[in-house]
């Protein structure tokens, strides 16, 4: 007798709805199956603090996958992004290790209403504005120039909400079609004390890239960039997030989820971040490496 009731209760805890919910109710949907999207999944499970289970599976699966109208749906990458935001599901999406200039497309494209949360790969304006602020050193060159494509409007958005005591010392140029940064940039390089390089496809990319980079050395100007390769191509100074620590503010909207059954965020979230020197331009522009940290901080 005694047998059958722990039966007949083991039974009821596994037939529980909620309990049942719980185990297959996130989809971790990734943009392809190299090593990179196997680091990416190991970091994401290793921050998750709940008792969440994802279920891991490739973006040219999902549309034949059986998913759990509840479930929350993690992307990882442009081209999962991409296949979920053309679903158009009714249920939360986390878009995760993607440029946000890319995602605003995507969104714009399918016109996705869904709820969402996007842990971009971006670093924000206001940050990389308060990194390079300490490089104002002159009175005559007083200005932190920004150069965006006029069809990033992300970035737009971006400088439009910046405090106004931010937005004083920025020179803002926005480029139309077919204009070149590199032969537009040259006078500015007299009044500028930094160029702040927000994500911007067109602008930061290629030849385009390279030209300004020069530039800017030759003026004896640093350039602040949002990426950590920006620092190996000639900018001073490198401000990005690691592949942990977007997991980590993934792991965290999922978690919070699995909590309350809603995304604690909406819209863009910004991970923490990295600070890296290039030593070699630094002392080139006359700048201390060791310094500029400690004023940031």
């Amino acid at each position: 007798m005694k047998l059958l009731k722990n039966t007949l209760i083991a039974l009821l805890i596994l037939a529980s709805p909620a309990l049942y919910a719980g185990q297959e109710r996130a989809y971790l949907v990734l943009s392809g199956e190299s090593d990179l999207y196997s680091q990416v999944t190991t970091l994401i499970r290793h921050h998750l603090t709940s008792d969440t289970q994802l279920r891991v599976v490739n973006w040219d699966q999902i549309q034949s996958t059986d998913i759990d109208p509840d479930a929350l749906l993690i992307t990882v990458g442009r081209k999962a992004a991409e296949k979920i935001s053309q679903f158009n599901r009714p249920q939360p999406v986390v878009f995760s290790f993607i440029d946000a200039e890319t995602l605003n497309r995507q969104l714009a494209r399918s016109h996705f209403e869904a709820p969402w949360a996007a842990t971009v790969i971006n670093q924000p304006a206001e940050r990389l504005i308060k990194v390079s602020k300490p490089l104002i050193r002159t009175a005559y060159r007083d200005k932190l120039l920004v150069i965006l494509d006029e069809e990033n409007q992300w970035a737009l958005d971006q400088i439009e909400a910046l405090p106004q005591e931010q937005r004083e010392y920025l020179d803002v140029m926005v480029l139309g079609r077919n204009e070149v940064a590199a032969r537009l940039i040259e006078d500015s390089f007299f009044k500028v004390a930094a160029v702040v390089a927000l994500n911007d496809t067109v602008i930061w990319s290629g030849n385009s890239a390279k030209w300004i980079l020069h530039q800017a050395y030759t003026y004896q100007v640093p350039v602040v960039g949002y990426a950590q390769t920006f620092q190996k191509a000639g900018a001073m100074v490198s401000v990005y997030s690691s592949l942990d620590q977007i997991a980590e503010s993934t792991a965290k909207l999922i978690d919070a989820w699995h909590s309350t059954g809603a995304l604690s965020s909406e819209g863009m979230v910004y991970s923490e971040y990295h600070l890296e020197m290039n030593d070699y331009i630094a002392r080139a522009l006359k700048f201390d490496p060791n310094v500029l940290p400690q004023q940031v901080d």
